[in-house]
């Protein structure tokens, strides 16, 4: 699970009569990728398979978007029957051709109705800064005393109209969109200043006659919205006729999809007069399977990549269970993993929803992220998207994390259902809210872990410190593992360079804050009291005080100084060696990426992790304010009183929109943050290829 597939590369020569059944069988095991072979035996290729793979891509295209229409599932089924791969090819092929002539008629009004939606709406987009004008733009432009000039311009002759016109009127512009201005020019009569204009490209709008741009405006709005009803209304129709076939559209597109990966592979073989060569990677461990399967129908030989750094790196396969394997579309944001690299996904699938669960405490909050995140997975299984799902399937497990960082803090909705006006006003002549006696989780819990809790009704005066510690301590550990990670990237790699003058000064550098905040280990009972000794014994050993009162101080600060020289050292010679630097150069830009950035990222990227405290204060403070707000508008000494106002209750839910929306936007892009940027760049560069085999889609007869 950490590390990818070891993969060889595949070599397949037999006679050219055997080339079908060979695809066949490469497509039922689903583990092969076809490449150009290294080594060809003739340039001649398989040219029906050339030719056909384009139309059979298109008809797929084609085919997606009827499915989409007709709001089918995009999902291939059924089976296909095949003695040769280009007679099914072409088959398949004609048949789409005429499946796709059935829906043609309508596709083709679809496509037209929304050409001329998008028309309508980008006249409308001009119009809206001066929709309101109610008086035809001739009369505007025929006054007796002023010249009146309404114009789009682009940025470059909005600077040129300000120049012609200087002192001697009035211009006032808005941007309707990127780069492009509406103008509104007033001056005196001056045909120099109108001749001046004209020459610089400044056209006056110029509308329909009798129309003012208001009754323009309000026409194409209700002529955008007789479209809408027609598309409505077309799209019905060809969902109607979609569902009387959606078996055989679904069995259309597994076939098309089938016959697409059997022609790649033809495509990338070679051929000559007598044999047939093809080649591409496979897992190593299917080997003696394929070998097996193919022992009367051709030689099968392999080769193992040897290190980093050769002609091609193979592409990356990283076995994973189901469950998790949704974090794949995380990780590719960053990029694919390389070969040589451990996968982030094992690490990412336990730290994003526990960051996001402890930013992002409230039980019901994450309920309704839970069911926002089911609805969001079953609109992208419907509208046949791959990403959607995915994402949904992430938001559910980070919510799930969230609920029980919630059900610990003790927070519904805000703190008004639980805690009450006793916690909002932390007061106990108020009364504790509804949900106080009944909450899953018992008042003993929460007494039990108040030294964690930086907020509500058991928070303690060293709370907000502890949880300090805390946040940094996640963040050590998260560093100290991903610089960890790096060193074995680089020993995989078989690249001593790399090892020695990149990962392992990184490694040393991040050995520092996991002994500073794991030191309290030593003292379990008193652990956030002990990291605070060694936080100000590195302080005394800074300012140079006593040595025998400060010996861990002084023994961190000196591991840290030869950490950061050495990477000093080790960059200066990196420079010196890629970039041909002279050796005073080198020095100084070593001192600059390895010394003084190599400090401020030690630093900063340790300290980043307070963010996972501050965005935990920052929901539940925003909550706090709308309870507050939702007691004045209905003061009560009675928290079920406050909890029935009919204003209250708007109040209270803006508020849970607002953290539900935003806060949980910002939550997500902060834990993603900590992950590529903080965690990812110590062990991570994502410059690999997926793996990407071809396949059945539907079973083979």
């Amino acid at each position: 699970m950490l590390l990818p597939e070891n993969m060889v590369r595949l070599q397949i020569i037999s006679d050219k009569s055997a080339i079908d059944p060979i695809v066949t069988n490469l497509l039922k095991l689903g583990m092969f990728q076809p490449e150009d072979p290294l080594y060809p035996l003739s340039n001649e290729r398989i040219e029906d398979a050339r030719r056909l793979i384009n139309a059979v891509q298109d008809h797929i295209s084609k085919l997606k978007i009827i499915m989409e229409l007709g709001g089918l599932i995009i999902e291939p089924l059924g089976s296909i029957k095949v003695s040769s791969w280009i007679k099914a090819a072409q088959d398949v092929s004609e048949e789409a051709s005429k499946l796709e002539e059935r829906y043609k008629e309508l596709l083709e009004e679809i496509g037209r109705l929304r050409a001329e939606k998008d028309l309508y709406q980008q006249q409308l987009k001009e119009l809206e800064p001066i929709k309101s004008i109610t008086v035809e733009l001739s009369s505007l432009y025929s006054l007796e005393l002023f010249e009146v000039i309404l114009a789009q311009v682009s940025e470059e002759k909005l600077g040129l109209i300000s120049q012609i016109i200087g002192d001697s009127g009035f211009v006032y512009y808005t941007r309707f969109e990127e780069g492009k201005y509406t103008v509104l020019i007033i001056t005196e009569k001056n045909a120099d200043i109108d001749k001046k204009l004209r020459e610089a490209g400044v056209r006056r709008y110029e509308l329909q006659e009798g129309k003012s741009p208001f009754q323009l405006y309000n026409e194409i709005l209700e002529r955008i919205n007789q479209i809408n009803t027609i598309l409505e209304r077309t799209r019905e129709e060809l969902a109607k006729k979609v569902k009387t076939e959606e078996n055989y559209i679904k069995n259309m597109y597994g076939k098309l999809l089938t016959v697409r990966d059997a022609l790649n592979i033809m495509n990338k073989a070679r051929v000559s007069e007598y044999y047939l060569q093809i080649e591409g990677y496979l897992p190593e461990k299917y080997v003696k399977k394929v070998q097996n399967e193919m022992k009367d129908l051709a030689y099968v030989d392999y080769i193992r990549p040897r290190r980093y750094g050769e002609k091609e790196e193979p592409p990356t396969l990283v076995e994973l269970p189901k469950s998790i394997k949704v974090l794949e579309s995380l990780v590719e944001i960053y990029g694919s993993p390389s070969y040589w690299e451990i996968s982030p996904i094992a690490f990412l699938v336990f730290t994003f929803p526990i960051l996001f669960g402890l930013m992002f405490p409230d039980f019901g909050n994450a309920i309704v992220l839970l069911l926002f995140s089911i609805w969001f997975y079953r609109y992208g299984k419907r509208r046949g998207s791959e990403n959607i799902p995915k994402l949904s399937i992430i938001l559910i497990y980070s919510s799930i994390v969230a609920m029980i960082t919630g059900l610990l803090a003790r927070d519904f909705f805000g703190p008004l259902p639980v805690g009450g006006l006793r916690e909002i006003l932390n007061n106990d002549n108020y009364s504790a809210g509804p949900l106080f006696n009944l909450w899953p989780i018992p008042a003993s819990v929460s007494e039990a872990i108040k030294f964690l809790l930086p907020f509500g009704e058991y928070s303690t005066s060293v709370s907000i410190e502890n949880t300090m510690i805390f946040s940094v301590l996640l963040g050590a550990i998260a560093l100290f593992v991903s610089s960890l990670l790096g060193i074995i990237d680089a020993i995989r790699k078989k690249d001593p360079e790399f090892l020695f003058f990149e990962k392992l000064p990184l490694f040393l550098l991040y050995v520092v804050p996991i002994f500073i905040f794991m030191y309290g280990i030593t003292d379990p009972a008193n652990f956030f009291t002990v990291d605070q000794q060694i936080l100000g014994q590195i302080l005394n050993a800074v300012l140079m005080k006593s040595f025998s009162e400060n010996i861990i101080g002084y023994g961190i600060v000196w591991w840290t100084s030869f950490a950061l020289l050495y990477n000093w050292a080790a960059h200066a010679i990196l420079v010196k060696r890629h970039d041909n630097a002279t050796w005073g150069s080198a020095i100084a830009m070593g001192f600059i990426e390895g010394g003084f950035e190599g400090a401020l990222l030690l630093l900063s990227n340790t300290i980043s992790f307070i963010r996972v405290l501050v965005f935990a204060l920052s929901h539940y403070y925003i909550l706090y304010a709308f309870s507050y707000m939702a007691y004045l508008v209905a003061p009560s000494v009675n928290t079920i009183g406050v909890l029935l106002n009919p204003i209250a209750i708007v109040i209270l839910i803006i508020g849970n929109l607002l953290a539900i929306g935003l806060e949980g936007l910002v939550v997500f892009i902060q834990d993603l943050r900590l992950h590529f940027y903080e965690m990812f760049s110590k062990f991570y560069e994502g410059r690999g290829r997926k793996f990407e085999p071809v396949m059945a889609y539907v079973s083979l007869e």
